[in-house]
């Protein structure tokens, strides 16, 4: 789904959000520069898989908080976690680096990657800034919302503490 479809989604399911636009960011650090004076919570988002590439997951952290590969591994309850690869971001979310996003995972049709959200980040604002398939938006929408949407279209959304 691009930009726009998404947004449709969002307005068909009567889904309120505040859309921004700003130049294209890469990065979580250069995204918040355009969105530090928002009230939402500020967060990064990476795609991982097991060594094996069996599984993969969806993470979203707040922006300062590292990865723990370790408490990922128990948390998720698989073996040792690598980040995917471009042609991962490719294949089965149909993007490029620097453009991860929960969103993403409408692209995933197998319906197989969980979005994992770390409980810092839910508590940090009930709002999150996320793009929309698009580096160069940003929407702020609830943290209900957007689960509710992704859950809506298959896709398994679980809290963890990572």
């Amino acid at each position: 789904m691009n930009s726009q479809e998404i947004l449709d989604l969002l307005d068909k399911h009567n889904i309120i959000y505040q859309s921004y636009d700003h130049p294209a960011v890469f990065t979580s650090e250069e995204a918040d520069k355009y969105a530090k004076n928002q009230d939402f919570a500020k967060c990064k988002n990476l795609f991982i898989k097991t060594r094996n590439g069996q599984q993969l997951f969806m993470i979203v952290l707040p922006t300062s908080k590292k990865l723990d590969w370790k408490k990922a591994v128990e948390q998720l309850h698989t073996s040792s976690l690598t980040m995917a690869t471009e042609e991962d971001l490719a294949d089965k979310l149909q993007i490029t680096p620097g453009s991860v996003s929960p969103f993403n995972l409408l692209n995933d049709s197998t319906n197989t990657i969980p979005l994992v959200i770390d409980q810092d980040a839910l508590v940090e604002n009930d709002y999150v800034g996320v793009h929309p398939n698009d580096n160069t938006k940003t929407i702020r929408i609830s943290w209900t919302d957007l689960t509710r949407i992704l859950s809506s279209y298959g896709h398994l959304v679980e809290d963890r503490q990572l």
